[in-house]
Order: structure tokens, then sequence, then C-alpha cells
């Protein structure tokens, strides 16, 4: 999806958003890089965090358009660089921090509102209020990723005349098929396992939110005496690095109870001497970035743990397909696995929880779903397609004050209609749905369309061409 180019940044007036997670974030410099140049809105805690990650992004683009070149043979023209760190700055520059519950006009007839949300440090939902002649107004909630609680601070619940309020809400649905029995409280116990049987452990963490969280707690286990002394934590990843001392620094503002989240005695990896790892002295916990194993020095710690018989690789988060995490967790004790094109045999153990997710299960959901006394229109989104499906037949049989529920994916556009003026009692919203492809593309979109299919047009004649001058030269050799 970053590849498709159906949207005309220059017509969108700003964009708000809900978090710091480059899933949310990344596209923004390829925005600004094809002409966005409007105020980009977030708290200010986001903002704060968001350079470092943007930054790394852009340096990862020539691997990403590398890799998705050499999956997809004959595809190529399509997978290009996406953005530079040039691109990077002009988006840091139109970025504005907004406080929580601090309502702003940020268009003519336009507010925004920021609330806590759960999901990392800085995370927000937001309330868009929007106004029009003598009509009531059109409320939209999003929730962004969301979750209920954080381990750095307390989450305040939404206030009542939110909830009372006449709302269109965007909800997210990634684990709406989840409810909180299902997932198993293990980490710690895990930990404690590999301590008893004298194990070095590689732990796998994000660098904004998971790894900070895992630091926290392996404090709270030194607080408890639970780690042995000849055991030493480790950290490497340079943008987790990073973060852990933004995390620092924000807390000490936003929540000082919780901003020394260190463990005693943490000692950062010299890059120079990840090779050299098990030569340091005493058992290592080591936490490293990325979360899924496939990037950072995860890539160099693997192997290194991967073929010792005495060690844990635990995972802390998803692992997506195709990312080194899933490989490892579907593979058999004994059984070969390949790096890169090296083999090595699995010999560690490898350990996963879902305990460490930053979203809120099915049941929390429909919880926090049914707080809320008028919403017009309930939209489902992030979530695989099965589970958003799940998730809105649940809806449908458990949230008896939803009046409409629909899955928003880029199939069809909603159309939202306020008849009701302010002296009415009530606002007889309508809200249509329309095939997507009824937009009409502008101009510049047509544009973009006919150079992609000349550049597509241009690689077929190439790859004809060297098909035949092998074949010519097949001919000669005859």
């Amino acid at each position: 999806m970053n590849y498709v180019d159906d949207l005309d940044p220059t017509t969108i007036d700003a964009i708000l958003i809900t978090h710091n997670h480059i899933d949310h974030t990344g596209l923004l410099p390829k925005m600004v890089k094809q002409g966005y140049r409007n105020p980009i809105y977030m708290t200010e805690i986001t903002k704060e965090l968001l350079p470092r990650f943007l930054m790394d992004s852009a340096d990862q683009q020539e691997d990403n358009a590398k890799y998705l070149q050499d999956k997809f043979p004959g595809d190529e023209w399509k997978f290009n660089v996406l953005y530079h760190r040039e691109d990077v700055e002009r988006t840091i520059n139109l970025c504005h921090g907004m406080k929580y519950q601090k309502t702003v006009e940020i268009l003519p007839g336009v507010k925004v509102t920021f609330f806590v949300n759960g999901h990392i440090l800085g995370a927000s939902m937001i309330l868009v209020q929007c106004t029009a002649y003598s009509r009531k107004p059109l409320n939209f909630l999003f929730t962004g990723d969301y979750r209920l609680k954080n381990p750095f601070y307390e989450v305040p619940e939404l206030p009542d005349w939110l909830k009372k309020m006449e709302l269109i809400m965007i909800h997210e649905s990634t684990y709406g098929t989840t409810d909180s029995s299902n997932i198993k409280v293990c980490f710690k116990n895990h930990l404690l396992e590999g301590f008893e049987r004298g194990q070095d452990i590689l732990i796998g963490a994000f660098a904004q939110a998971r790894m900070q969280e895992i630091l926290f707690e392996l404090k709270k286990m030194q607080d408890e005496c639970l780690i042995p002394e000849e055991y030493k934590i480790y950290v490497d990843g340079p943008l987790g690095i990073k973060t852990n001392l933004a995390y620092e620094e924000i807390l000490k503002t936003f929540n000082p109870v919780n901003s020394n989240f260190m463990p005693r005695d943490v000692q950062i990896v010299d890059p120079k001497s990840r090779e050299k790892f098990f030569s340091f002295e005493g058992k290592k916990i080591l936490i490293t970035t990325s979360g899924m194993l496939s990037n950072g020095p995860a890539k160099i710690y693997v192997p290194m743990f991967l073929e010792r018989e005495n060690a844990m690789i635990h995972l802390t988060g998803y692992a997506a397909e195709e990312t080194l995490a899933r490989t490892l967790l579907e593979a058999k004790r004994a059984e070969t696995v390949h790096i890169g094109s090296k083999p090595y045999q699995k010999k560690a153990v490898i350990k996963t929880t879902r305990e460490k997710t930053s979203h809120a299960t099915r049941d929390e959901m429909l919880g926090f779903i049914n707080k809320f006394t008028n919403i017009v229109f309930l939209a489902i989104n992030h979530g695989a397609s099965e589970v958003e499906s799940n998730f809105v037949e649940t809806i449908q049989t458990q949230c008896p004050r939803i009046q409409r529920v629909d899955i928003l994916n880029r199939d069809y556009v909603y159309c939202i209609y306020q008849f009701g003026n302010k002296e009415d009692k009530f606002s007889n919203i309508i809200v249509k749905r329309m095939p997507a492809k009824m937009q009409i593309l502008s101009p510049k979109e047509k544009s973009y369309i006919k150079q992609k299919q000349k550049r597509k047009k241009r690689h077929e004649e190439k790859l004809m061409r060297k098909a035949a001058k092998r074949k010519s030269k097949q001919n000669n050799q005859f």
C-alpha cells in the first residue's frame, strides 16, 4: 500500500496523528514530498518522539525498496525509495504539538480535542467537531490504536459529556477476536524458568513502548530480588536507546513517579562489540530491536543465540508473516533455519507472550463502546479482514445502542449528511455508502497513473529485449 498513489496530498487541509507508530506516521514525508504543506497535528509528546522514528524510516527506505524489488521480479519498477531525510525535515517543520483535553479550532468550523490513550506514551483518541451554517455539529471520535491502561501512567476516564455526545466513531479492531481471558500472563515466569536453568536470554522489543515496558518490568523484578546476581542486563538498538532517554525526560513532567524506570547497572552494547557479546562476563539478559527480529541488531544476535542449547529467545509482540520471529516460532527444535543465505540449527528455546500487547482486547473494546449512549455510526478499521468481520458481528449482538456498524476499507466511501438545525431536537444524520471507484480522479492523479503505465511499459519492453538477446545468443551457439 505504500506504493499506491491515488491520493493528492495538496487537496488536504490538515492531518491529525493519533500516535507515534510508523504504520500511522510513516507516509507523512512521502505526502510532504508530493506537495503537502499544511499543518500536522499531534500531542506534544508525539511531536517530541516522532522525528527520530521518521529519520530511521528514511534510512531504511533503500533496503526496503531493494527487498521488494528482489521479492517481486517483474514488478520491481513499482518499488522505489519513498522519501529521504530532507523530506523528513520538511515534515517535522509542519508538526504542531497539542495539549490533552484542550479544544482548538484548526480550521473554520472544525475543532479538535486530544484525549489520553494508554496505547503508548503520547498516544491519543481524537474528537473532531464540525459545524457549518445553522446545522447541528457533526462529531467524530477516532480511537486510533488504543489501550485502557499503561504501565507508565494512569489513563483517565473519558468525560461524561463525550460519552453522551452524538457521535460517529472510528474504532480499531486489532484484537477483535481475542478476550482478556485468552491471553496468558507468562513473561515473568518464563524469565524465572530461564534464570533457574542458567540460560542466556535474548528479548526482541519494538523501539517505542515495548522496550521501555520490558526494562520497567526488569527493574521491578530487581526490586523484588528475583534476578540472580550473576545476570547482567544489556540493551542494544540505537532507536530504542534514544527512546529510553526520551521517555525518562518526558515522564519527568508527564508522570514523575515512573520516570526512573531503568533497571540498575544496565549496560549499552557498543555496536563494535556485538560479535564478541558472549565473551562478556556473567549470564546475560539482552533487550534489542527489532521486535520481530528481522531488522536492527537482532539480525546479528539471533544467529548467536539460536545455536546455543542453554539460551532463550523471547518474543514480546506480534510476529508477522515472513519475519524472522515467525520463522523461529514455526520451526521445530533442532530444525535448520535459514537466516539470509546461511543455515543455523535451532537449539535455543523460543518463547512468546501476548500479554505485552498495546491494544485493547475484544471484551475491553465492547465495554468501551457500551459506555457511549448515542453512537449514530460505528466504523471499524485497523484489523485483519476476518477479525474486522467477526468483531462487527459481535458488536451487532452485544452493543444494543449502536444504530449502524460497518467496516472501513478502500472499496467504499462514506458520505455523511447532517440535516438537523441547531434548535432541532433530532439531528437526522444520514450515512450513505458508495463504491469508492465513483471517486473522480484529479488531473494530477491521472497524470501520475499515465506516467506509471509508461514506466511499466518501458520495463516490459526492456525485459522483452533481454529475452530476445538471450534467445539470439542461444541460436548463435547452435
